[in-house]
């Protein structure tokens, strides 16, 4: 109702006050630094980086994110590895050093979450578009990609600036049940069960070698 909604903006102000988080609209300094929509991918960017837009890549995230800054993909290799790539998006392509938009990041920091609204550390353009790995969409990324045995040792690792196509940014709900549904047997369900495989045995590994558990509220 507008008794709860005014009591979120409420909360929202103080906390903004109180912690002295940066929360001004962007300045035109800094709006001046972003590229010109409509924008695409220059071409020269598919020699320069590698082209992984053949994977099976997805995203998974809480409802509602607009902001996807990291996705994942995982294969099977023929020697019983697997491949595990994670896909962050690269601001930095954006962003140049010094420039207002760099200067007004680095004061914020990052990105601030409050119960009515999001605090973007740079202007929604980017975070929830240019620079967000939304499906079906080219986008530029700096991926770290991986070969692991199935107990989740790492053999290999290679670290390079990519162009990646997402072929699905899902809810977590909507990943458990593709990872529950045994009759599903696609690539990106498939490729998720492998992820879900690999965070347990790496899980139990980290509790096994002292890891602290706490519990969420």
């Amino acid at each position: 109702g507008i008794n709860a909604e005014y009591g979120q903006a409420v909360v929202s102000t103080q906390s903004t006050g109180e912690h002295d988080i940066p929360h001004l609209p962007f300045s035109q300094g800094v709006l001046d630094c972003l590229p010109k929509l409509p924008w695409a991918i220059a071409d020269y960017e598919f020699v320069l980086r590698e082209d992984l837009r053949h994977l099976c890549v997805c995203s998974v995230d809480p409802p509602g994110c607009t902001d996807i800054d990291d996705a994942l993909h995982f294969r099977k290799l023929g020697n019983g590895n697997a491949e595990v790539g994670v896909h962050i998006a690269d601001l930095s392509y954006f962003v140049r050093p010094g420039s207002a938009l760099d200067l007004e990041a680095q004061k914020r920091g990052t990105s601030v979450y409050l119960c009515d609204k999001r605090i973007d550390m740079v202007p929604d353009v980017l975070s929830s578009n240019l620079c967000s790995l939304r499906s079906n969409e080219d986008r530029l990324a700096f991926s770290a990609i991986f070969e692991m045995t199935p107990d989740g040792e790492i053999i290999d690792r290679r670290f390079c600036k990519t162009v990646i196509r997402s072929v699905a940014s899902l809810t977590y709900a909507e990943a458990q049940i593709l990872i529950d549904d045994k009759h599903r047997v696609d690539p990106l369900s498939e490729g998720l069960r492998g992820l879900n495989e690999l965070a347990k045995k790496l899980k139990q590994q980290r509790i096994e070698a002292g890891a602290l558990t706490l519990a969420s509220p």
